[in-house]
């Protein structure tokens, strides 16, 4: 976790307390899903919710976005994927509590979540460059997965169909 600001004297103001602003910018929203690490599908099977976390990669291509994941999920998490026609997210980053006045503290933080379209991918190098996104994503310089075992690999690309940015401060 980032190191938070000290906020001092007058700067501790009653206003600050969690005023979110919808971020519409392109630069804005890539920044926001650039810093998240971790991404939260949210699926259900019309009785429970069930929120599963994973590691993501993405793209953005003529003003889509696209996530790409791989996953070793059990059955029962395939079967919900493989039913859904448009599952949630949901990501976050840059957590920071600060206190505000009178004992009174706020988070800030960034947010995105919206809706996708959920695609298994069969072929090969589909795979093989949905892993390079996604190692991308966290790995400082270009990097391969060259021993995996592709035809087994279970890669999924989450087709964005909307996506909301929020900045918490």
């Amino acid at each position: 976790m980032k190191p938070c600001i000290t906020l001092t004297g007058s700067e501790r103001r009653r206003d600050m307390i969690n005023t979110e602003k919808t971020v519409t910018d392109l630069a804005g929203r890539l920044k926001i899903v650039d810093s998240c690490d971790m991404c939260r599908l949210g699926l259900t099977d019309g009785k429970r919710v069930s929120v599963i976390p994973v590691s993501f990669g993405y793209t953005f291509l003529n003003g889509n976005f696209t996530f790409y994941m791989k996953g070793d999920w059990d059955d029962r998490v395939m079967k919900l994927l493989r039913e859904a026609e448009e599952i949630a997210f949901q990501m976050d980053s840059d957590h920071c509590m600060l206190p505000v006045e009178n004992g009174e503290y706020t988070m800030f933080y960034n947010c995105a979540e919206g809706y996708g379209k959920p695609v298994f991918l069969e072929d090969t190098e589909e795979k093989k460059t949905a892993m390079k996104h996604l190692l991308a994503h966290y790995l400082p310089r270009e990097d391969t997965a060259t021993d995996i075992p592709w035809e087994e690999a279970c890669m999924l690309k989450l087709e964005v169909t909307e996506l909301d940015c929020k900045v918490c401060r």
